[in-house]
């Protein structure tokens, strides 16, 4: 994908920025270190079916140092979105801050999510670990 198609698939809600890196893989962007509500949660949701559609997909939550705290939102999609209904087919957290990285250690292992979920340093590393997910789904 090019820089000038990167920039057309690019959606900025002002919270976040969300964007295609590979075809089906979405990256959200924190931008800001602000709380992810459920409401906010549910914008990033209708972005991201608008740029894959119905496709399955996965989607790179990139934190990167910010602290974004999560938690409604993280129970929001546990409870109530499924793989099945959104084609979800892995997410990764990828964050070098320590306390977004214990909040998704926390996520993971206490809630034990559907969608395969890890936690990663970089995009890169996440983006190996997707791929043979998305593969599958093929």
């Amino acid at each position: 994908m090019s820089a000038q198609e990167e920039m057309s698939n690019r959606v900025d809600l002002g919270f976040v920025s969300i964007h295609l890196i590979k075809a089906n893989i979405v990256c959200v962007d924190c931008v800001l270190e602000e709380l992810i509500s459920v409401e906010r949660g549910i914008k990033i949701i209708e972005t991201i079916r608008s740029l894959v559609g119905s496709e399955p997909h996965a989607i790179i939550i990139n934190a990167a140092n910010l602290y974004t705290p999560s938690k409604e939102f993280f129970k929001f999609i546990l409870s109530q979105r499924s793989p099945e209904k959104d084609r979800l087919m892995a997410r990764a957290i990828v964050t070098t801050n320590p306390a977004a990285r214990l909040d998704g250690k926390n996520f993971i292992n206490f809630f034990k999510p559907i969608t395969p979920t890890k936690l990663f340093s970089t995009i890169n590393e996440a983006v190996d670990w997707i791929e043979p997910y998305l593969n599958k789904a093929d």
